[in-house]
C-alpha cells in the first residue's frame, strides 16, 4: 500500500510539475508519508521510476499480446501493413517509457527492454519468438522480396530497426512522436527487402 502511494505521488508529481520538480522529499510529502518511511522502500527517486517503469512494463506486455496476435493474423494477408504495425508498436513500446520520464528513459532506456520482454512472453506461450516468426512472415510475401535468403533479410531488417530506434532514443527522443519518423521506418525497412518503393 505505502509502495503503490510513493509510485502514485512520483507519477504526480512527473504530470503536475515535471521532471526537474521531482525529489524523494517531494515525493514524500505529495504521499503524506516522512522521508524516512520513502526510504525504508527507495534509495532514491530513480529507484521509484524503475518501479515505475517496470510496472508499465508488464501492464503493457500483457495488453501487447492481443497485438501480436493481430499482427501475426495481418502477417497472412499484407505485407505493407504488417511493416507499418510492427514500426508502430516498436514505436509504441518506446514511447509509453518515454512519456513517463524523459530523461531518465533517455538515460536508462537499456534497462528497460520492452521487445524483449514480450519476445520471452511469446515463447513461454509456445509460440514462435521474434526470430522464428520474422523469416516466416517474410515467407508469406516471398515474390515481393529482393533475395532468397531470408535468414539475412530478417537479420539485417531487425538490426536496421532496432539499431535505428535505439540511436533515436539516445540522441532525439521526440522524434519517436512523429508520423514522419514512423514512415521513413517503413521505408527504410520496405525498399531494403523489397529493393525498391512501395507503389
Amino acid at each position: 500500500m505505502l509502495v503503490q502511494a510513493i509510485q502514485q505521488a512520483c507519477l504526480q508529481i512527473l504530470r503536475e510539475d515535471g521532471p526537474d520538480q521531482l525529489t524523494t522529499q517531494g515525493i514524500a510529502d505529495v504521499a503524506g508519508i516522512n522521508i524516512a518511511s520513502l526510504y525504508q522502500y527507495y534509495p532514491n527517486k530513480e529507484a521509484i521510476l524503475a518501479d515505475i517503469f517496470e510496472q508499465q512494463i508488464s501492464e503493457y506486455v500483457e495488453s501487447g499480446r492481443e497485438r501480436i496476435v493481430q499482427i501475426r493474423k495481418l502477417s497472412q494477408v499484407s505485407f505493407e501493413q504488417t511493416l507499418r504495425a510492427i514500426v508502430d508498436m516498436e514505436v509504441e513500446q518506446r514511447l509509453l517509457l518515454y512519456r513517463v520520464a524523459p530523461e531518465f528513459y533517455r538515460v536508462y532506456h537499456h534497462n528497460f527492454d520492452i521487445h524483449r520482454r514480450i519476445n520471452e512472453l511469446t515463447v513461454s506461450l509456445e509460440n514462435p519468438g521474434w526470430d522464428e516468426w520474422f523469416p516466416r512472415f517474410l515467407a508469406y510475401h516471398q515474390a515481393q522480396l529482393r533475395s532468397e535468403d531470408l535468414q539475412t533479410l530478417s537479420r539485417m531488417a531487425s538490426h536496421s530497426l532496432s539499431g535505428a530506434l535505439l540511436s533515436t532514443v539516445a540522441k532525439d527522443p521526440t522524434l519517436l512522436e512523429s508520423e514522419q519518423f514512423k514512415q521513413e521506418m517503413f521505408l527504410l525497412l520496405y525498399t531494403y527487402l523489397c529493393g525498391r518503393l512501395p507503389e
